[in-house]
């Protein structure tokens, strides 16, 4: 597009945007003022549009000789340009333009606990799942990316944040580990792939998976993930990609916190830290929804809030302490704290071992085939050979394996059921009913939700169509 200046017999009334290649007719009657139409005596005052061939500063000069005419003129062809440039805004509008945000840690009544205005405005101006169930285990790693790809952990792969995988002889693990940056690991298609092999274009403040190579492809412009970035830096990276030019704009875009995980670990979910947290997150979507606002796209942008997880009080005096009930000469321990995985060095020692550890009260053990079809966590090689679910607020603790984890404020991972392990759903867009509600859906519907926003075919999943139904 080229500024064009509009001038009439009299003067310049002003400039306009017009496309470049708009004709190479230098000369040309308007239609809005075909001669031939006027009455005989007007014939004199028909329009005509003049382009200079100045490649430097084009020119549209309409001449009128009547004055009422000029008037009706100028009038009626901004009228058309009007017109011309509602049909491209309306196109441009058209554009799907989805942000998925994550607020690691945020329990499902948090909004409300805390008193957080932001997500108390966008879940009445919006539509809100009561509370988002996640996956077993309910820890970050797992639960993230059943989110992009509608996935249990056991068909994806990523099976909690620290695992052994037999075929590959290694350990996965989460943070500075490499193993969370190789693609090998990361089953199904997450969402930006979705989207990408379907023309749109993706981009990630940060999301486990979007540093790794899976089949291939990265979102095309993603950050590696830089803990002590701020909250107003990570909005102003999305507020960055979304004054883009339509044409460079993503369609797709992520944006994750993790300040309100951090506090609920360590004071608890209801600990005035854990309030202030979220209070930073809020104000960093409230600077969102403003900048969004500024640049006319609040309206047509579908943003999504949600969470990997819940969080629950714990205190020290609710340990499982494993040498307590067996011998750990006998198996690995793979993790512990708020969900347990053991491998059996003897195979056929295993099944005393489950019924040694089924024997505390606030314990449940399962050989891996065994465990409650519920969980969806026993159809992949990496889920450990032995699966210990303890009671709500209890830890799975070994005297000899170094504690990484607090006993006392706050955690997750437990029984996906348990209400405190319930995270939030809050979607505001042009096809989201104000005030609209849902008493449950599950993290694996997410993936599919998105599919819908994003006018795409979702891969094949697991997740239900649940939520499609409320965007329409």
């Amino acid at each position: 597009m080229t500024a064009q200046t509009v001038t009439t017999s009299t003067g310049t009334i002003g400039q306009i945007f017009m496309p470049m290649h708009f004709s190479s007719v230098n000369q040309f009657t308007h239609p809005a003022f075909d001669p031939h139409s006027c009455h005989p005596r007007d014939k004199a005052d028909a329009v005509k549009i003049t382009r200079s061939t100045s490649s430097r500063s084009p020119v549209c000069r309409i001449t009128i000789v009547d004055p009422l005419w000029k008037i009706i003129t100028v009038a009626l062809v901004l009228r058309k340009i009007a017109v011309f440039w509602g049909l491209i805004s309306a196109t441009l509008i058209a554009e799907p333009l989805v942000i998925l945000v994550s607020i690691d840690g945020c329990r499902w009544d948090y909004p409300e606990l805390h008193d957080a205005p932001t997500l108390q405005q966008l879940s009445m101006e919006g539509f809100r799942v009561e509370r988002l169930v996640p996956s077993y285990p309910t820890k970050t790693f797992p639960n993230h990316y059943t989110l992009v790809t509608g996935l249990h952990p056991e068909s994806h792969g990523i099976i909690q944040n620290q695992f052994w995988d037999d075929d590959f002889k290694a350990w996965f693990g989460i943070g500075a580990h490499p193993a969370a940056r190789e693609g090998r690991w990361w089953g199904g298609e997450p969402i930006w792939i979705t989207a990408q092999n379907q023309g749109l274009r993706t981009a990630c403040v940060f999301w486990p998976g979007t540093e790794a190579d899976i089949r291939g492809q990265r979102p095309h412009k993603w950050l590696a993930y830089d803990g002590d970035m701020p909250e107003p830096e990570r909005v102003q990276q999305v507020l960055t990609w979304t004054a883009l030019p339509p044409t460079e704009r993503p369609h797709f875009i992520t944006l994750y916190f993790e300040a309100v995980d951090s506090a609920g670990h360590d004071f608890g979910p209801a600990a005035i830290q854990t309030n202030q947290a979220l209070h930073l997150v809020d104000d960093a979507l409230r600077q969102l929804r403003e900048g969004l606002i500024k640049q006319g796209l609040w309206e047509s942008t579908h943003l999504i809030v949600t969470s990997d997880h819940g969080m629950t009080e714990i205190d020290e005096s609710r340990l499982i302490i494993l040498e307590d009930l067996i011998d750990l000469d006998e198996v690995r321990v793979v993790f512990n704290g708020a969900s347990g995985g053991l491998d059996s060095l003897d195979e056929y020692r295993a099944p005393e071992i489950v019924q040694a550890l089924d024997q505390h009260p606030h314990l449940h053990a399962f050989a891996r085939a065994n465990v409650p079809a519920r969980f969806h966590f026993s159809s992949n090689p990496r889920i450990p050979d032995i699966v210990l679910i303890p009671d709500l607020g209890w830890k799975i603790k070994s005297r000899s394996v170094p504690e990484t984890e607090s006993v006392s404020g706050g955690d997750h991972g437990y029984d996906n059921s348990e209400p405190d392990m319930a995270s939030i759903f809050i979607a505001r867009g042009p096809q989201f009913k104000a005030r609209s509600s849902l008493k449950l859906s599950r993290n694996t519907d997410v993936y599919n939700l998105l599919c819908h926003l994003l006018k795409i075919t979702p891969a094949p999943n697991e997740g239900s169509q649940i939520l499609i139904p409320v965007a329409d």
